[in-house]
């Protein structure tokens, strides 16, 4: 039978029908579908409800069952005997048929999600209280709550529950149709931490001129590379120039020689620019406030499908504007880095923040290298620290003491722009892993990271220099 002449009621009432006559055993072809805040009828939100725990108890859910646990006076909560038992009269026939009756009342609560939103805008839109910007983004972030179903994320759940949603996700992952840990694109990383975890946040710290960015481009090439989707909110750069670095590393050709007008390289820039864009690459400099960055990240998951989203950096995000005017600067960094977690829970993303270490980093002195940095390094607050799930400060040697050539003279800033030297993530946290320095390989000149492990790649032998 075609639901399409029934209103919403008489589906609620018929994908009901169908699950009391045959005891609750049906549930499996649409618990995955329906939630019980789905029904727009009252008693038959607590209806279904009530044949849940019952299954779930593996108690029978018949009609007979509900009546005679509950009473005549406990059924009135349900619409009343009569209503109950009169819920038998009209089935649905076939496992297919009554999953289309299930989305189809799943649809039509977004509908009317949406209309509920659609009004609250309109109220907004004839108030003239709200900025345009404000309205723009209360709407999509309505829109899009809408589409994600965050709210109805069941919160409790019985372990058997926990457990049988946890097999089906390591059945997910052994076929490869998903992953708990994004690859990083570095071999050497990946060998020991398996990637970016998923659903966390990780940070990474670093002194200004350190390379903060020059990882970020470099290894969100390196992923999109392999298929994997990436989103970057730029804070601190402008588009453009995420794009000047990313074509010097495809082209191998420093962005500088665009401007000198060598004609070569200049073909081989806007080649490399023709290559980027095939890459799944999304790229949002606008968003600078809270507000915005939390809906950018949302964009970027369920638009784009972005599997993992660089931040750079955490503590240029303009904090939330509900904060009090007393706050101080720990306070806003605590709320930012909160944002970011959640957001990366909600949205099972993996989320790297980029932040500035203090100047004692500078100061740091370990094992006889200068400039190491530790955990008491990150600025305003240690609340990332404890949020993230992995956490790692950038260390490049050669800024804190350059290396001697073989007549015992430095080597030239200039020089050494040109020559592969030692760039390392010194681990700071590892919740599930233990930690492990990874020491990659920095090419100035070109903003470019190398992995010891890639093709074709030689280590450069500095000798005691980097021991």
């Amino acid at each position: 039978m075609s639901f399409e002449h029934l209103n919403p009621v008489e589906t609620e009432k018929m994908v009901l029908g169908t699950l009391l006559v045959h005891s609750g055993n049906d549930l499996v072809l649409v618990d995955d579908v329906l939630r019980e805040h789905y029904f727009s009828n009252e008693n038959h939100k607590k209806i279904y409800s009530w044949i849940v725990n019952r299954f779930s108890k593996s108690n029978p859910a018949d009609l007979v069952s509900l009546i005679e646990s509950s009473g005549v006076e406990g059924c009135k909560k349900f619409g009343g005997v009569a209503y109950v038992s009169s819920l038998g009269d009209e089935t649905v026939v076939g496992d297919g048929v009554l999953r289309s009756y299930a989305q189809r009342i799943a649809r039509c609560y977004k509908l009317r999600e949406l209309k509920k939103a659609t009004n609250v805008i309109l109220c907004d839109l004839e108030s003239f209280d709200l900025e345009p910007e404000e309205i723009i983004r209360k709407a999509e972030s309505s829109v899009l709550n809408v589409s994600g179903e965050i709210d109805t994320i069941q919160g409790i759940l019985s372990l058997q529950e926990a457990a049988s949603e946890r097999k089906a996700a390591w059945r997910r992952i052994l076929d490869g149709e998903d992953v708990e840990y994004v690859p990083t694109g570095f071999s050497t990383f990946d060998n020991h931490y398996l990637g970016w975890p998923r659903g966390y946040m990780t940070i990474i710290g670093g002194r200004p001129e350190i390379g903060k960015t020059m990882f970020l481009v470099s290894a969100v090439l390196r992923a999109a590379k392999s298929g994997i989707p990436q989103g970057i909110i730029s804070i601190e750069m402008p588009r453009w120039k995420l794009v000047d670095r990313m074509a010097s590393i495809v082209a191998g050709v420093p962005i500088s020689d665009l401007h000198d007008s060598r004609e070569q390289e200049t073909e081989e820039l806007m080649s490399a620019a023709d290559e980027l864009m095939q890459e799944p690459i999304f790229v949002d400099d606008a968003a600078s406030t809270a507000d915005a960055v939390e809906s950018s990240i949302r964009r970027m998951v369920r638009q784009h499908g972005c599997k993992v989203i660089w931040v750079d950096y955490l503590q240029l995000i303009r904090p939330p504007s509900n904060l009090p005017k007393n706050r101080n600067r720990s306070w806003e960094v605590d709320e930012i880095s909160e944002l970011l977690r959640r957001s990366a829970k909600q949205e099972n993303v993996a989320i790297i923040a980029l932040l500035q270490l203090n100047r004692g980093a500078e100061e740091s002195v370990v094992s006889g290298r200068r400039g190491v940095p530790q955990p008491q390094h990150f600025r305003d607050s240690d609340k990332p620290l404890h949020d993230a799930a992995l956490a790692f400060g950038l260390y490049r040697q050669f800024q804190y003491k350059k290396p001697k050539k073989i007549n015992n003279d430095k080597y030239e800033n200039n020089e050494l722009a040109d020559m592969f030297q030692p760039f390392e993530l010194m681990a700071l946290k590892s919740r599930d892993h233990s930690k492990q320095d990874v020491r990659l390989w920095a090419h100035l000149r070109l903003q470019r990271v190398y992995d010891v492990e890639d093709e074709g790649f030689r280590e450069p032998d500095w000798g005691a220099e980097v021991a």
